[in-house]
């Protein structure tokens, strides 16, 4: 394949992350406001089992009308703009193209696609999965210049559609092979010995 392209993925400043920590600092105020009251009003003075357990249950409810027992919203945090477009002796992100000779080295994360299962906080898990955005691109041109652009994979396996592109990179030394293992998720010697042979019949 001469050209393949994924959807540019722009991030925003995540709003919900301030919220929670800004609702976890007003939780943890209030509980240690009540307990400290309850402590010098001697309400509890001759129970302190009622006293930790009227607290625990204090702090139950604080943190379910905070939301912290509740799935948590699924939300895209950022918007698409244009493409990621790969070719084998150029990269374009949106409308701005980078000649392959010009680019000292490629990095490219694909861990993520459409549909992958996630959870948020260790708990709960997303019922439609991952967006699939949390790809990232980086162009390496040199002097300490860098360029960074995410990107969406709609399948698990969906770079493989370039396996050829990036190949390509390889062999002008953009591209490192256990890099380009890495991003084939190719796993055992015998395949990998395979890709190895069929690169040095390029060369």
């Amino acid at each position: 394949m001469d050209k393949y392209s994924f959807d540019r993925f722009v991030k925003k400043e995540n709003q919900n992350k301030k919220k929670k920590i800004i609702r976890l600092v007003i939780t943890f105020l209030a509980v240690s406001a009540v307990s400290y009251g309850f402590i010098y009003s001697d309400v509890f003075k001759n129970n302190q089992t009622v006293y930790y357990i009227f607290i625990g249950l204090f702090a139950t409810v604080v943190a379910y009308f905070n939301g912290y027992f509740k799935a948590p919203k699924e939300e895209l945090n950022g918007y698409f703009e244009g493409k990621v477009t790969f070719t084998p002796h150029e990269i374009i992100i949106g409308e701005d193209s980078y000649a392959l000779n010009t680019i000292q080295k490629i990095t490219i994360h694909n861990q993520d696609y459409v549909g992958k299962k996630e959870k948020e906080f260790g708990e709960f898990e997303k019922q439609q999965g991952s967006f699939g955005v949390n790809n990232q691109l980086i162009l390496d041109l040199g002097q300490k210049q860098f360029i960074e652009a995410d990107f969406k994979q709609n399948r698990e396996n969906e770079i493989e559609k370039i396996k050829s592109i990036l190949i390509a990179y390889h062999l002008q030394d953009k591209l490192s092979f256990d890099d380009l293992v890495n991003l084939l998720k190719i796993e055992y010697d015998i395949d990998k010995n395979e890709l190895k042979k069929s690169i040095e019949r390029k060369r």
